[in-house]
């Protein structure tokens, strides 16, 4: 089902600096500019600079970026990411086993020709494609009413095709119906039309469909504003994004567009899905609208702004400036600033659209399996590919219950995904430990094991009751939000080529640790339990833009505590207490939702005592789930 050869320059539109040539906008005027509204402090450094392009790096943000009139013009190009060439219309995947096809393009030679998904193009005018590269994407191009002979392997037989080159026209979102009641959208950018045409596709198929599936890989971004009319398409109007700036003003952001759909809607992502990409995906998980399958998305969580001859007459003539200047949240006030978006079932990307289309694809009367999750009931495809109902079962974590039965005319029953594999007669790698089981935090580790966030001991292994070094809390951290850190060690007593210096020094790059003093971290020093809890508590903030607004009441007054938390966090250091004051605050307030943002009740802890690998699991899962990061 993706994607179109002529957009793949695309996908990695808001991921990548570009080169910025001689310019007609001046340093001065650059950093004029940035000072108005760049989200981040400018480094002392770059007013020193003597060119734009040393200006730019010097800022270290690959999203700021100078353009050319030429590269502006691009890049709008890149956004709206319609298509328009010639070809025999159909959108392709190279394999060593050839060109596959993902999809028929409407109105192209290929259509004509009854080509469908799966072929697979082993020749073209008679030389192999065997094994297929972009050396062979021009073969299929060409002046419009030439004609091009491909050779097609379908179900074991090979056939020739003579197709027409035509010229096609291919917008940014399209709509199609598939076998089974399956509405698929295939959203490749955000472009100014691509809420419209979201909206207008779900409210013409809506009546033939009973799931509908939006694939945003590949998908890197574009307009924030379409993200949300197609948001409100699935759920209504409302508030899915914030933004703020940096000055730390927060600005809701609404849509009124009225709901086109109420039927299950599940998300397709992959490290390729960026930016208003992961708006959407977070929102549908944030309502509870349907269920996010994949890969973990890019995780940027910034927006930007074009400044250009009609923002500011007087510094641009054509060209323009894309400049950060806010950090956004989802609709339930969460980031995705380098964390991104965990799916619902985290699989491999090979196994994405198999997962889709074996959960869309069974009944209650003939499925053996089932998967009970946000108040749904999906019934898997029993003909579904064992090793797409192997990865499916392998990414289940435990609060999405799984339903297995013998045969069709059983009754089903609740497994766990190993029995329900064993039942199946599947092949699993269980992500669940197996040393786990009488922990009272179990479902939490077997919860963060199922999103690869924690590191065991040993395979299948996670000494639950083994303490935490300080270096351990920062691999788990960093896992967690999905970073690392290449640079030179900030600790002298963290060697650049140790299994945790990435983790340890990305961790204190980002606030959220502190080193030991005489610029030593201990890395193999144990944790405490108030150590652990303000340094969950500086997590949370970093996630949360309503937690991170009360940590910044908190800090304005100067050691005073609000009467709710003075009491209990009397027996805590003085250093301790804001971090854990946003936590108490958290759960006070009902911000989490669905559960307590600490894994055990304030009184029931010891601020000295050393916290367990256990308890940091369940820590580190509390405030996942309850913030609605984790389902």
């Amino acid at each position: 089902m993706k994607k179109y050869l002529s957009r793949l320059t695309a996908a990695l539109l808001a991921l990548v600096l570009l080169t910025a040539p001689a310019s007609a906008l001046t340093v001065e005027q650059a950093l004029e500019l940035l000072e108005e509204t760049y989200y981040y402090d400018i480094p002392e450094e770059a007013y020193g600079a003597a060119s734009l392009d040393e200006l730019i790096q010097l800022l270290g943000d690959p999203y700021t970026e100078y353009m050319t009139a030429e590269q502006y013009q691009e890049f709008l190009d890149l956004v709206e990411s319609t298509v328009d060439l010639v070809g025999i219309g159909v959108s392709v995947r190279f394999t060593g086993e050839g060109i596959l096809v993902d999809g028929v393009v409407e109105g192209g030679s290929a259509q004509s020709a009854a080509l469908q998904p799966g072929d697979l193009i082993v020749a073209i005018d008679g030389a192999s494609c065997v094994p297929a590269g972009e050396e062979h994407r021009d073969l299929l191009l060409g002046e419009e009413g030439t004609l091009v002979t491909i050779s097609v392997l379908r179900g074991g037989t090979t056939q020739d095709y003579t197709l027409a080159r035509r010229a096609i026209h291919i917008p940014n979102t399209q709509i199609s119906l598939l076998e089974g009641g399956v509405g698929y959208v295939d959203c490749d950018s955000f472009g100014t039309d691509t809420g419209a045409l979201f909206t207008q596709g779900l409210q013409e198929y809506d009546s033939q469909v009973n799931y509908w599936i939006v694939d945003l890989r590949g998908n890197s971004g574009g307009y924030t504003a379409s993200a949300l009319d197609m948001l409100g398409a699935l759920d209504g109007p409302g508030c899915y994004l914030y933004f703020e700036d940096h000055q730390g003003g927060v600005y809701p952001n609404l849509t009124n567009v009225e709901p086109a759909t109420d039927k299950p809607v599940i998300v397709l992502t992959d490290g390729g899905s960026a930016s208003a990409s992961e708006l959407l995906a977070a929102g549908v998980r944030d309502t509870g609208r349907g269920l996010i399958v994949g890969d973990r998305t890019y995780g940027k969580g910034v927006a930007q702004v074009m400044l250009d001859q009609e923002t500011d007459p007087g510094y641009f003539n054509g060209d323009s400036m894309k400049i950060t200047i806010y950090r956004f949240y989802s609709a339930g006030g969460t980031t995705t600033d380098l964390v991104g978006v965990i799916p619902t079932l985290l699989v491999d990307g090979r196994y994405a659209s198999g997962v889709a289309a074996a959960l869309t694809g069974g009944s209650e009367e003939a499925s053996t399996l089932c998967l009970v999750t946000g108040g749904h009931a999906y019934y898997v495809d029993p003909e579904a590919d064992p090793e797409v109902l192997s990865a499916l079962l392998e990414a289940v974590p435990p609060l999405v219950l799984v339903f297995c039965r013998w045969d069709a005319g059983g009754t089903f029953q609740q497994r766990t995904p190993a029995q329900a594999a064993e039942l199946l007669g599947l092949e699993l790698e269980d992500r669940w430990f197996g040393d786990v089981a009488d922990s009272p935090y179990a479902g939490a580790i077997n919860a963060m094991g199922s999103y690869f966030l924690l590191n065991g001991t040993a395979p299948g292994v996670f000494s639950p009751e083994a303490q935490l070094t300080r270096a351990q809390l920062c691999v788990m951290l960093a896992r967690v939000l999905n970073v690392g850190y290449d640079g030179p060690s900030q600790f002298s007593d963290v060697a650049q080529d140790a299994w945790y210096a990435r983790a340890v020094n990305a961790m204190a790059a980002l606030g959220l640790v502190d080193g030991v003093g005489d610029g030593k971290f201990d890395p193999e020093g144990l944790l405490t339990q108030q150590q652990f809890l303000t340094i969950l508590g500086r997590t949370a903030r970093y996630l949360n833009v309503a937690l991170d607004a009360y940590g910044d009441a908190v800090d304005s007054l100067e050691g005073d505590l609000p009467l709710s938390a003075a009491a209990v966090l009397a027996p805590y250091d003085d250093w301790a207490k804001t971090s854990m004051a946003v936590l108490i605050w958290g759960v006070e307030s009902g911000l989490d939702g669905r559960g307590d943002l600490l894994f055990a009740p304030l009184d029931q802890l010891t601020p000295s005592a050393p916290i367990l690998r256990e308890e940091a699991a369940a820590g580190l899962y509390e405030v996942l789930y309850g913030l609605g990061i984790l389902p």
